[in-house]
């Protein structure tokens, strides 16, 4: 077994720098850093206890998966346009759409067991003070119905897709009405897959994106730094 004394430097650096990308990513994706918010490598630092240049490669990291954007000498978490919003919900459209076709009628008992314990989770927490909860449980539930499909590069490629989409979602929590509505979408989308529907399936997940960038357009009329989206439908 190693002991602290037989980890080079550089090692430890790597551990610290993975250390520091969960933390941060998880704040993130939380919503407790917004599109926008600065990310200074010195602050960052600060925050986990660690000196800059493992905050630096946590930054680097978190930049090439989409979450955090370099302005010149900083960083900052990354705003997406319009734009970048609407080709990044038609990925993954596109994505799920394939999953739910593989995982339809595939459900074996852990897996339905699973996915229900999910959603049973997100009704617990479907409340306006518990949104960054309910968001991990909502990247969990269509990363556990792409799955079930058995496709591994499907599932990766979800996932950081997923991972932005929690980003947007952070500017719904001042415009949604609530998060009961997608846990509606949810059980539909269960039932159809688990049913052996990829039809229905991919109806009501079509249902469901065009409901979320609704959200999206209300909070760009609010004055968000989204922007209008249009031509969406």
């Amino acid at each position: 077994m190693l002991d602290d004394s037989d980890i080079s430097p550089a090692a430890a650096s790597h551990t610290l720098a993975q250390q520091i990308h969960h933390g941060l990513r998880q704040r993130i994706l939380r919503h407790d850093l917004r599109m926008g918010t600065a990310l200074r490598e010195e602050e960052v630092a600060q925050w986990f206890s660690a000196s800059r240049v493992p905050a630096r490669e946590a930054l680097r990291k978190l930049e090439q998966e989409g979450l955090v954007a370099r302005l010149g000498r900083k960083y900052a978490v990354r705003r997406y346009s319009s734009q970048e919003i609407l080709v990044t919900y038609r990925l993954r459209a596109a994505l799920e759409d394939y999953s739910v076709e593989l995982a339809a009628g595939r459900l074996d008992a852990a897996q339905m067991d699973g996915i229900q314990a999910i959603l049973d989770q997100q009704r617990q927490h479907a409340t306006p003070a518990e949104r960054g909860a309910f968001s991990a449980l909502d990247t969990a539930f269509h990363l556990a119905i792409a799955a079930a499909g058995g496709n591994g590069p499907l599932l990766r490629e979800l996932g950081l897709i997923m991972d932005r989409i929690t980003l947007f979602r952070g500017h719904e929590i001042d415009t949604d009405s609530g998060p009961l509505a997608a846990y509606d979408d949810h059980c539909r989308i269960f039932d159809a897959v688990r049913r052996g529907d990829p039809g229905t399936a991919k109806a009501e997940l079509a249902y469901h994106y065009q409901t979320a960038l609704h959200l999206h357009r209300a909070a760009a009329a609010d004055g968000d730094v989204l922007g209008k989206l249009n031509g969406t439908r």
